[in-house]
């Protein structure tokens, strides 16, 4: 039987920033739920809300979320009054669902809470592989996103330039990647995801880009 509260464990100490996290079945049964989150009344509404994928916004726990993705896999929204964030994953049979409350000053929530969340979510189906890790991440055995390496190309650039010169909200995003790059639960843990999950056609779209970065930090 999955130990949930392990999974959920797992999950918070990987990524702290998820502070209450409930596992749901397709029907809307609470299989598990940790402490001081009251949702049981709003479950069903959000699920439904999440199906019919076009809902603008839902309520969970007496906080209004304004939806920005929603896909089957994936639910990610946030409260427009600094109340935290709400992001769901299902499981790769659709058979369950994990939801967690996003703390109000997580950084890089938008990057960096799915990913988290969308690997204890694949944990909980049976026979799972999937597992989160401490180490950086290599493509077909070679390729190695190595935070050292992506740091020095992109500072370099960003301090070589003349500042006056750049975006203001470019630089900030530019940041704000190198925040999802160097984060062990950031781009790492979404791109090993998606390798555990033999995801073709994202992994081929990684490969891609990739080379992309590479052939830019080499001109």
């Amino acid at each position: 039987m999955v130990n949930f509260k392990s999974i959920v464990n797992s999950l918070q100490k990987h990524y702290s920033d998820a502070s209450q996290v409930v596992i749901i079945s397709r029907t809307g049964k609470i299989l598990y739920s940790t402490k001081n989150w009251n949702i049981k009344g709003d479950i069903k509404a959000l699920l439904s809300s999440w199906a019919s994928g076009s809902a603008q916004s839902v309520n969970m726990d007496g906080i209004r979320y304004s939806i920005l993705q929603m896909e089957p896999e994936r639910f990610i929204a946030t409260n427009q009054h600094k109340k935290g964030h709400l992001i769901g994953a299902s499981t790769p049979d659709g058979e369950m669902y994990m939801l967690a409350h996003i703390k109000p000053k997580a950084k890089g929530w938008f990057h960096m809470a799915y990913p988290a969340v969308a690997r204890a979510a694949a944990m909980i189906t049976k026979g799972s592989k999937s597992h989160f890790i401490e180490t950086e991440v290599e493509l077909s055995g070679e390729i190695e996103i190595n935070k050292e390496v992506a740091s020095r190309g992109y500072a370099t650039t960003l301090t070589s330039m003349d500042t006056s010169q750049i975006d203001p909200n470019l630089k900030a995003e530019i940041q704000g990647f190198l925040e999802w790059i160097n984060n062990p639960e950031g781009l790492s843990s979404y791109i090993s995801f998606y390798l555990q999950q033999n995801d073709s056609y994202r992994i081929s779209k990684l490969a891609e880009i990739y080379a992309e970065l590479y052939r830019i930090c080499n001109q």
